[in-house]
């Protein structure tokens, strides 16, 4: 494959440094494609292994950086804006484990409400809220237009946003998305909790069935139809998976390997309980829903 000089010069000059690449897809039959964690060289391998017309595609090069002071995901549905600040790196949120524990925030698009933020972090949040609003008629009806874009109560554009914080750049968008948004269920805004515990809707859905806690895989039984519960999966967890009639994970974000999973199996999934645990025993019969982040037995 030819390249062109200027992409050989950042070659040459960054090649070694690690950064993410996300391929874009121009058409909407295309699926996206990521990798993170690897330096340009080892993504251009990767990318060359990737089964794709490369003109399909619009490719972006995210660099990682250790100076990340703070990283966050959020969303904006009909209901308000829900979203997780946590100091340091943005794979702390994409894989669920934290260095310390993300702060929470909800803006009900007239009280915000926060768990565990300073001073700082309730600043940061108020400002990428800011920068996703747009008030100005023709500047909607373009983003409409070319994005196919919405927009809720005063302005908020509509989806799913990360960003990150460098001490230099400040706030810096590093993916949207309008699809994610349509799913969740923002928390602890107008829904009558009747549950034993709750969680973040990951994928929607209910299920009933046998509550099947799995700590240990070479060490569990699991039958067809069982609510896998578990801290958070992991590729090993597949076979499980496939099998489940949903998923409860105690730990994890949107963008955890048991949300994504879950979309893709089109099964119901909770992510983020955390007394979940204390309050379901292994075979416990249960109901998953997450259609309204609850579950009842």
């Amino acid at each position: 494959m030819a390249y062109n000089p200027l992409f050989l010069d950042i070659l040459q000059r960054i090649g070694d440094e690690k950064c993410a690449l996300r391929l874009v897809p121009l058409l909407p039959a295309l699926p996206k494609l990521r990798v993170r964690g690897k330096t340009l060289k080892e993504n251009l391998l990767w990318f060359n292994e990737q089964k794709i017309n490369p003109a399909d595609y619009k490719v972006e090069v995210i660099p990682h950086s250790d100076e990340t002071t703070f990283s966050a995901i959020f969303i904006v549905g009909e209901q308000g804006i829900w979203g997780k600040i946590v100091p340091g790196p943005h794979w702390q949120l994409t894989q669920g484990f934290y260095e310390e524990p993300p702060a929470t925030f909800i803006f009900d698009f007239t009280n915000w409400h926060f768990s565990g933020a300073s001073e700082e972090i309730k600043l940061l949040a108020k400002e990428a809220v800011s920068k996703i609003t747009v008030y100005d008629d023709i500047q909607q009806m373009e983003l409409k237009q070319t994005v196919d874009a919405e927009f809720v109560s005063q302005g908020y554009l509509k989806g799913y946003f990360e960003f990150v914080v460098w001490p230099k750049l400040g706030i810096s968008f590093i993916d949207y998305n309008r699809l994610v948004g349509e799913i969740f269920v923002i928390p602890n805004l107008g829904i009558e909790k009747t549950s034993t515990s709750s969680g973040i809707c990951a994928s929607p859905g209910k299920a009933q069935g046998k509550a099947k806690i799995v700590l240990d895989l070479k060490n569990t039984t699991f039958s067809e139809g069982d609510i896998l519960i578990c801290p958070m999966t992991t590729v090993d967890y597949l076979p499980l998976m496939k099998k489940c009639s949903g998923i409860i994970t105690a730990q994890g974000t949107l963008l955890s390997h048991a949300a994504i999973v879950a979309r893709e199996l089109k099964k119901p999934c909770l992510i983020g309980v955390k007394d979940i645990f204390e309050k379901v025993k292994d075979g416990d019969m249960i109901t998953l829903d997450a259609d309204n982040c609850q579950i009842i037995h």
